[in-house]
């Protein structure tokens, strides 16, 4: 098995992976996942603490998801939606529009999230220059939070933008304008959490009054901005911010690629904020993450936008080869039906008072640990040098990777955002899981030191 590792790393370039450090180490070579654990090579089990990238809901080799798999297999492995349709698309499409917020009629399908977000940006763009009734057709910018992530094409870099991933293309993309989030007052400049939200919220009503004609769409992760490193924002927060935008006739996008799909205790962080947005970004779990598939859904209007005769150029001319594939249709079809047969969104509140309590009781007393975010199973422990204070670990230290290799090394699977460690547990572990994986965090946290 040492050969499979070796020729890894001769050949294979991982995304997110600083290939020094990775020659470094022994790599863990996956070969299957039962319920929520993966089994490599040498048939070691690791419980999946990020649910493969924020995507596993019901855990691996779930027999029903495998079921649909292999019997779609044996029908339809992939057909173009360009100038085709299949059952299985219609399907979940079916199905998705049940599971939704109120208003969204029409769904457009992608492979993955950051195509997702270049197809909802795009949307809001164009729209704007090709319905007739839209007002203000020089609205060409967009809106987003600072310090925000919607993906790696360079579209979504522009859009979201952290330094540490994008800093190099900061030349190459088209930067939207940004207003800051309560967090960068709260714990940047030490406001109360209602003096952080007034502040963010002036800022935003200040770019908003002066430059709405120009903007054409705010684009929001709702609740809780991920990739950034798990920073919650309050639902009243994003109810104003939302509402000054429907003031000004600005189209609101929700990036629900990360929060979707019960991460936030509802079935969209969207709801559990109040708000009803004009598009609405899904991916990662609307499979279950068994596979490639991501959507965009909009409001009636919107797609009318798009419609007229060839000559009027109205065809949103986006797409890609593998979207709305049937083998990933048919699979995120039963991950819906799991969902409202098994009532998951119903059973998340208890599954949540359970985890916080773990959180608090043995993450949150740590020395190295400054606070603990967590909205749902979101979680981004932040880690600190000095007991007391927030004072981030220099890089060279390489503090997340050592409390990464402790974890490991005591069966469970995690990965760091710079100074914050993030768990992302499936929504479906056990309360037993979920006590194995804060456990060995914690355990990992101390043993990494070096306090």
């Amino acid at each position: 098995m040492k050969s499979l590792a070796a020729f890894d790393q001769q050949h294979i370039w991982h995304p997110f992976t600083q290939h020094r450090d990775w020659l470094a180490l022994e790599p863990l070579v996956i070969e299957r996942g039962e319920g929520f654990e993966l089994i490599d090579v040498e048939g070691r089990r690791y419980l999946d603490g990020v649910s493969s990238l924020w995507c596993n809901v019901h855990g691996h080799s779930h027999p029903r998801l495998l079921a649909a798999l292999h019997e779609q297999v044996d029908r339809l492995c992939h057909s173009t939606l360009l100038g085709l349709t299949h059952q299985p698309i219609i399907e979940a499409t079916r199905r998705l529009l049940q599971t939704v917020p109120g208003g969204l009629t029409r769904v457009f399908y992608s492979d993955s999230g950051s195509a997702a977000v270049e197809a909802a940006i795009r949307i809001a763009l164009e729209w704007w220059q090709k319905e007739p009734r839209a007002v203000g057709r020089a609205r060409r910018k967009l809106l987003s939070l600072a310090n925000g992530y919607h993906g790696d094409t360079l579209g979504a870099v522009g859009l979201g933008y952290l330094e540490v991933f994008h800093r190099d293309l900061s030349e190459n993309v088209i930067p939207s304008l940004k207003v800051p989030p309560p967090h960068l007052f709260r714990f940047y400049e030490g406001d109360d959490p209602d003096e952080a939200e007034a502040r963010a919220l002036a800022v935003a009503r200040e770019v908003i009054e002066t430059q709405a004609d120009t903007i054409a769409a705010l684009v929001v992760e709702p609740m809780v901005q991920g990739a950034a490193g798990i920073w919650p924002h309050s639902a009243r927060y994003l109810q104003q911010l939302v509402q000054l935008c429907r003031e000004h006739g600005i189209l609101v996008v929700a990036d629900e690629v990360a929060t979707g799909f019960g991460k936030t205790g509802r079935m969209f962080a969207c709801e559990l904020a109040g708000i009803e947005p004009d598009v609405l970004v899904v991916g990662k779990s609307l499979t279950a993450g068994y596979l490639a598939l991501s959507a965009v859904l909009t409001t009636e209007p919107i797609f009318e936008g798009f419609l007229g005769e060839p000559g009027e150029l109205k065809t949103f001319f986006y797409g890609q080869t593998y979207c709305g594939n049937p083998l990933a249709a048919r699979v995120t079809s039963e991950n819906l039906a799991l969902f409202a047969e098994e009532q998951v969104i119903e059973s998340l509140p208890a599954t949540f008072r359970q985890y916080h309590a773990l959180l608090t009781e043995h993450i949150e007393p740590l020395p190295q640990v400054a606070e603990v975010r967590r909205v749902g199973v979101m979680t981004g422990i932040e880690l600190t040098s000095e007991p007391g204070r927030c004072v981030p670990f220099e890089s060279n230290q390489r503090v997340g990777l050592r409390v990464v290799a402790e974890a490991r090394a005591r069966g469970v699977i995690i990965r760091p955002l710079g100074n914050v460690i993030v768990l992302m547990p499936a929504i479906r572990m056990s309360t037993a899981e979920l006590e194995r994986l804060v456990r060995v965090t914690a355990e990992a946290i101390t043993a990494a030191g070096p306090l």
